[in-house]
This record gives C-alpha cells, sequence and structure tokens, in this order.
C-alpha cells in the first residue's frame, strides 16, 4: 500500500488511488461479503439498506463534533486558533475528512455481519477454554470471581458500569477527535489503525467463539447482578438476539438485529481504548493520564460485568498494539507539501 501525500489526492494532475485505510476498509468489506455469501448467508443490498442509514445521522453528528473537541484542545492548550481555523477551510482537508467519514461506514458493516453470524458459521464455544487458561495465567484464580468478589457490595460497582456503558461515546467522539487533526498524515494512520482492529477482531470471533463468563458461567455473577442493571439489561437483550440468529440454524432468521452480536474473544472495548492510548500518548500527551486511568477500568469493568474474561483484554491490547504499529508501517510518512507540513507543525506543538 502507498499513501498519497498531506491531505490531497492527486500529485501532478495524476488521480491518486485510494489511501491505505480505504483500501483496508474496502477489502474487509469485500472479504466478509465474500465468505458469508461462500458459507451460505443472503447477504445483499438489503442489508446494507437495514444496516446504514439508521448510522449516518449520529456518525455525522459526533464526526462532525471533532473540530470543536480539537478547537477545545487548543484552548486548555493556549495554543493560537486561526491557523488550526484556516486549515478546515482547505478543500482537501474537507475532502479527506468525509472520505474518513465513508470508511467508517464500510468497516462498520463488515463488522456487525462478521459478528452476528459467529454462531452460524461456528457452532464450536471456547468459552470452558478461556476460562481455564484465565485461571493457568492468574496463578490459579479466576480473575472473573476475584474481581467480582472484590468490588460486590461497595461504591465501585456503579462507577465501573457507568464508565463501561459510556464506551461508545468515548470511542466515536476519541475517533471524531483524531479525524479533525490538522494533519492529514496522524487522520490517516489513525483511520487506518481503527479499520485493522475492528477488521481483525470479528474474524478472530469467528475462529475463537466464545459467549463471555456472564453467559457460560452466570452463576459467578447472580449475588452481584441487581448492582448492574444496565448491564444485565443490556446482555438480557444481547441474548435474545443471539437466540433468535442460533435458531436461524435451522430455519429462515427471523427479526433479528445485526448491530447486536455476542463475542467475547477479543475484547474490543479493552482493546478500542487501548488504541486511543497510543494515538494519545503520541499525539496528545496532555491526556496521556486520563486515557491511561479510563483504559484501566474499561477492563476491569469488563471482567466485573462479566462481558469479558481477562485474557479478552489482553488480546485487545495486543491486537490494538499491532494494528497501531501496522499503521505507521502500511502508510509511512511521506514529505508534506508546505500548507501540510505548517499544519502538521502546528499539531506537534498542540
Amino acid at each position: 500500500m502507498s499513501a498519497s501525500r498531506g491531505d490531497g489526492g492527486a500529485s501532478g494532475g495524476r488521480r491518486l488511488p485510494l489511501y491505505p485505510f480505504e483500501l483496508a476498509a474496502w477489502i474487509s468489506l469485500a472479504a466478509a461479503v465474500g465468505f458469508l455469501r461462500w458459507r451460505g448467508l443472503r447477504i445483499d443490498w438489503n442489508t446494507v439498506v437495514y444496516t446504514i442509514p439508521p448510522l449516518v445521522k449520529p456518525t455525522a453528528q459526533v464526526l462532525v463534533s471533532g473540530p470543536l473537541l480539537y478547537l477545545l484542545y487548543l484552548l486548555l492548550r493556549r495554543r493560537p486558533l486561526k491557523p488550526y481555523l484556516t486549515g478546515l477551510l482547505r478543500p482537501a482537508w474537507l475532502v479527506l475528512w468525509l472520505r474518513l467519514w465513508l470508511t467508517c461506514f464500510v468497516f462498520t458493516y463488515a463488522y456487525f455481519w462478521l459478528k452476528v453470524s459467529v454462531p452460524l458459521v461456528n457452532e464450536r464455544l471456547w468459552d470452558g477454554e478461556l476460562w481455564a487458561v484465565d485461571r493457568l495465567l492468574h496463578f490459579g484464580l479466576s480473575p472473573s470471581v476475584f474481581l467480582v468478589r472484590l468490588v460486590e457490595g461497595t461504591a465501585l460497582v456503579g462507577p465501573l458500569e457507568l464508565w463501561y456503558a459510556w464506551w461508545l461515546p468515548t470511542m466515536m467522539f476519541g475517533l471524531a477527535f483524531f479525524c479533525a487533526f490538522p494533519d492529514a498524515g496522524t487522520r490517516r494512520r489513525f483511520m487506518l489503525s481503527t479499520v485493522l482492529i475492528w477488521t481483525l477482531g470479528p474474524w478472530i470471533y469467528l475462529a475463537l467463539p466464545a459467549l463471555g463468563p456472564v453467559y457460560a458461567f452466570h452463576q459467578t455473577f447472580e449475588e452481584i447482578a441487581p448492582e448492574l442493571p444496565n448491564a444485565r439489561s443490556a446482555q438480557q437483550m444481547l441474548w435474545q438476539n443471539y437466540q433468535r440468529v442460533v435458531a436461524g440454524r435451522t430455519g429462515g432468521l427471523k427479526r433479528f438485529n445485526p448491530t447486536r452480536g455476542i463475542a467475547a474473544m477479543p475484547s474490543l472495548h479493552v482493546g478500542g481504548h487501548w488504541l486511543l492510548l497510543l494515538w494519545i500518548r503520541r499525539k496528545a500527551r496532555p491526556l496521556l493520564v486520563p486515557a491511561a486511568v479510563g483504559t484501566l477500568l474499561t477492563f476491569l469493568g469488563s471482567i466485573v460485568t462479566g462481558w469479558h474474561y481477562a485474557l479478552d483484554g489482553y488480546a485487545g491490547v495486543a491486537i490494538a498494539s499491532l494494528s497501531y504499529w501496522a499503521a505507521w508501517r502500511l502508510d509511512p510518512a511521506p514529505p508534506e507539501p508546505a500548507a501540510a507540513a505548517a499544519d502538521g507543525a502546528a499539531a506537534s506543538a498542540a
């Protein structure tokens, strides 16, 4: 994969190919659709119409917030706003921003349909093995049992559940923030790493299907369940949808929601926050401490609520780190044009 320079899409009058993040997203989409159709699932235009339109408005609202978040970041750092505001008016900045926005829909569609199709493609469940490996890694003690017994009945349960419920907004606003950076290179590579993690994750779901400890070892969470009403409500909703999908093994799929798949291994909740942490460490270091605390709370929350094994979180961190590393290798930093270089300097100063 080779990236074009700066925010632009053309050099010397030639029409340049897709950026690496776009190539990765479209390859991911083609692979997902091809695989699922090969396995006999009817993945056609109707699935696009059903999945994408409801996402357009909320996604657009979040991404539009990106420039506002970056301006707030500059204000808090007491940096000048005019260079950034001037850059926002450049057609090249806006064109790349729209291409990033479109890419979100491409990889999200592939992710949703691969994840929800897991029980139709692979009936084998690995929860028993994951529970055993979790204990082995922690010297014979299950992290699920340990953390649940540690926090149940304390004031920690509510905040952990609440923070875990905020995962999607924090991820979406993090996405918007980095998509609004002044320099094209950061935006491209961030999106490439995002595409990679959300592409690798569902294929691992398919290879190692697991429901998660709250479903496979529900007795562990019976006593703490009343303290986690929001998590329990969401888990029940996903379980009902999962049962409808499983029923499709012997008949037609009826009244299921493709955005409500169940998969434990790896934890992309933890992986997603870890990926943000890596980018914050490199490009927005003043936010590093809250990002690190948030990632740790996500990891703990994933275990206490029963969505994930600790091993899932470790795998999420590994995949996020791989995606971050690969983004810098697949889209290496070329010399930027003068205008983009000035923007890049402003980003580094920020």
